[in-house]
């Protein structure tokens, strides 16, 4: 098939264009803080983490012990959701506003990686893989809070 000049740069123009768009669309968005950290925490990663921690989890209470593992695909679902989550609101935690200085960023990629690591177990229904990344999550957010002062 034998391309016609003005449809060839019909398709140039349109793949330039596309090209800029593409740009436009992953130019700095100038992001910006909407709560303080500390509200962030407690209603982003909180949240998030809780589904992580959830999974290795046993509760007793006056009917007996409750094993928390996730037995169903909606059950894994919410751990999936809440390991997405966390890993994705660690880029809101490396907004400028927030870096507090050096350590903060490394406290931010240790949970990133780990957050990662359990959606990845979590998609899995790596039960072992999530329950020792949970154990771990809490050591992350314990060192932090005790780094920063927070309870």
């Amino acid at each position: 098939m034998k391309l016609r000049p003005h449809l060839l740069i019909a398709i140039i123009l349109g793949a330039t264009a596309a090209a800029s768009a593409a740009e436009e669309v992953h130019a700095p968005s100038g992001s910006r803080p909407f709560v303080d950290t500390k509200t962030f925490m407690e209603h982003v990663l909180t949240p998030a983490a809780k589904a992580i921690w959830r999974s290795n989890a046993v509760v007793i209470d006056a009917k007996g012990e409750h094993d928390l593992r996730p037995r169903t695909d909606a059950e894994w679902e919410e751990i999936e959701s809440g390991a997405a989550t966390l890993a994705e609101a660690t880029n809101a935690l490396m907004i400028p506003q927030r870096v507090l200085d050096k350590e903060w960023a490394a406290y931010v990629r240790t949970l990133a990686d780990a957050a990662d690591k359990a959606y990845q177990a979590a998609e899995a229904h790596d039960l072992k893989t999530v329950a020792d990344i949970s154990d771990r999550l809490d050591g992350i957010c314990a060192a932090c809070h005790r780094h920063y002062g927070v309870e």
